[in-house]
């Protein structure tokens, strides 16, 4: 039972990470792409949207053993405010084009995209996910769901971008709510 719950953990959390990279990428798609710049930007997202939670796991580690049990309420508290980050952002109008042309263009919207996997990284641990796991499906998705969301976003209108953007949020909101109950309830599956 636990290695099942562990799993429909992960997948909720690859799921909503994977319509989040789909939703900026059909963005970046409406503009235009040759497939190399599909493949480079692919590429440039899986690299950072693997990397961040890492990086975010291995400081969530270093917290954890500085205040012990409250770390894994503020690793639920960051994952709730990520999923209400992404909820508020769908319903923003985009003030302009995410820039991918140069390697620095690429570089800044690779670190912004991949913001988020940083505070889901530490959350990670708390979520009981094994890491390396994690950090490879992660880095996956957002290579496809990147290159899907880039070859397929001239043929998807502005609208159905915002929903899945806002589905993204909601899922990570509930998978927040889900923890902080099974935490309340001292479920442990």
């Amino acid at each position: 039972m636990h290695a099942l719950i562990t799993e429909l953990k992960l997948a909720a959390l690859i799921i909503s990470l994977g319509i989040d990279s789909f939703a900026v990428a059909v963005g970046l798609g409406l503009s235009g792409m040759k497939k190399s710049e599909r493949v480079k930007v692919g590429g440039s997202f899986a690299l950072f949207e693997g990397g961040m939670p890492l990086v975010g796991y291995l400081l969530g580690s270093l917290f954890i053993n500085l205040v012990g049990d409250i770390a894994s309420w503020f690793g639920i508290l960051v994952l709730f405010i990520i999923g209400g980050w992404v909820i508020a952002e769908s319903f923003q109008k985009s003030e302009g084009k995410l820039l991918v042309t140069n390697w620095r263009g690429l570089l800044l919207t690779s670190i912004t995209v991949s913001v988020d996997e940083l505070a889901v990284g530490f959350s990670i641990g708390v979520l009981g996910l094994p890491i390396a796991l994690s950090v490879l499906l992660i880095a996956a998705q957002a290579f496809i769901f990147t290159y899907l969301g880039t070859t397929i976003g001239n043929r998807i209108s502005k609208n159905l971008t915002d929903k899945a953007e806002l589905i993204s949020g909601i899922v990570l909101a509930f998978v927040a709510l889900s923890l902080m109950v099974e935490k309340l309830l001292n479920i442990n599956f």
